[in-house]
């Protein structure tokens, strides 16, 4: 089978990628650079920057036989909504949602083609919004809804669309996702929610911390490629589980009091 993901060059798009190659399956892994490729026999690296519309229309190029795309490349922009750059907003959206759109149209015509499937990276965070996390979450709630318009769009093909919504696992996005939330910190910002910010991102140093291996989410996007008939959703961790359920059978004053607490903000 031959695979495309993008987002390959750290964390689970690289494992996933690496995964996929180690079991004989062709992995086209998207990259912005392909010095931060990752090497296998069966992998070709392909430039795919998912904001560049005539970069994502050359990679779709000449593909013909595609079985499966991995939706997965995107960032984590963090800090208060009040506050929040809105260039940075709308780069969030750029990066996780109008890219994941961009890559998938351009793809699609292939996996009809080859009875394929797609899968789309979203997040614990696209069903429990933390507070911080406010730009990143609607973005993940906009890649859920996505998902299941396309999924019931596609029917008629039987192309199944499958989510994936991962916990807690180890990524180099944490550290970047500090670098900008401290770059972007206005005065307005630091006098209002500094020690907001402060506790939040103590808070992901915790989470990463104690993150799980990324190889568990790749294993279980193996599954939604390879499996005869795939679940329309994956939740992967306990702690998305549990984030989930709390969110889902709490009551909304329980929720919010619990959620700043699990963050550190009083």
């Amino acid at each position: 089978m031959r695979y495309l993901v993008t987002g390959t060059s750290s964390g689970i798009g690289r494992v996933t990628a690496l995964r996929l190659a180690e079991r004989g399956h062709h992995v086209l892994a998207g990259v912005r650079d392909t010095a931060h490729a990752p090497q296998h026999p069966l992998i070709r690296p392909i430039i795919i920057d998912v904001t560049d519309p005539e970069q994502v229309a050359a990679a779709a190029r000449g593909i013909d036989e595609l079985h499966g795309l991995v939706n997965n490349a995107g960032v984590t922009f963090a800090g208060p909504i009040e506050e929040f750059p809105l260039d940075r907003l709308r780069e969030q959206f750029e990066i996780n949602v109008v890219g994941l759109v961009a890559v998938t149209q351009a793809f699609l015509p292939a996996i009809r083609a080859n009875r394929g499937r797609v899968v789309m990276v979203s997040s614990t965070s696209g069903r429990v919004v933390f507070p911080m996390l406010g730009a990143f979450s609607a973005s993940k709630y906009a890649v859920e809804a996505v998902s299941d318009a396309l999924r019931r769009e596609l029917r008629p093909w039987n192309v199944p669309v499958v989510v994936i919504v991962p916990g807690s696992f180890k990524s180099r996005n944490r550290h970047k996702t500090e670098q900008v939330a401290t770059a972007d910190r206005s005065n307005a910002a630091q006098s209002l929610y500094g020690d907001a910010m402060d506790a939040f991102l103590r808070f992901s140093r915790k989470v990463e911390e104690g993150a799980g291996d990324p190889g568990k989410v790749a294993a279980v996007i193996e599954r939604a490629l390879t499996a005869g008939n795939p679940r329309r959703r994956y939740v992967v961790g306990i702690d998305s589980r549990a984030a989930i359920a709390m969110g889902k059978f709490l009551p909304t004053r329980t929720s919010d009091a619990l959620l700043g607490k699990i963050a550190g903000i009083k």
